[in-house]
């Protein structure tokens, strides 16, 4: 009889562990990172994005997992905590609250960065893209603003994947 209640309790103990555990798996969601701000919150995914080094307290860095098309490297996006402030603001102006630089950095590449203001912070996002096209490997995009039309235009469907991403994960 002893042992029938020891087995008893054993089994009880290890249904109650099972149990437990099954729970713990399927209401954890995810390992998704929280930023947090005055009054707000963002979560980014962590399928798509791997948390990088933030040198600054004011900022939080990020790092997609994976490069797309014509990425050199891969995209990094930064959550600013503050509100964007005019000098931040610099750049083409693309919409009421987003504003686009282009330039070289390494040869046969462009860096394209994206500001976008989000009220309460802002994100920016830069990426590196490998340059082919012989019209754009001879032309800056800093040199002239026909330079810059021609890079936005050769470009248009990253810029917009970015401004998408921004706005939807960030």
């Amino acid at each position: 009889m002893e042992k029938l209640n020891k087995n008893l309790v054993i089994g009880v103990l290890a249904v109650i562990v099972l149990a437990v555990g099954i729970f713990y798996l399927v209401d954890k969601k995810s390992d998704n990172y929280t930023v947090k701000m005055s009054g707000k919150s963002v979560v980014v995914s962590d399928e798509k994005w791997k948390k990088s080094a933030d040198p600054e307290t004011y900022a939080k860095n990020f790092e997609a997992r994976e490069m797309l098309g014509r990425e050199a490297f891969p995209q990094v996006v930064t959550v600013y905590l503050n509100k964007m402030t005019s000098d931040r603001m610099s750049g083409k102006k693309i919409s009421e609250n987003e504003w686009l630089e282009m330039f070289v950095v390494h040869p046969q590449t462009i860096t394209i960065q994206i500001r976008r203001d989000k009220g309460g912070y802002w994100v920016l996002s830069r990426q590196t893209f490998s340059v082919s096209e012989p019209q754009l490997i001879n032309a800056s995009p800093e040199s002239s603003e026909q330079n810059f039309t021609l890079y936005q235009n050769s470009f248009q469907n990253e810029i917009d994947t970015t401004r998408h991403i921004l706005d939807s994960e960030f």
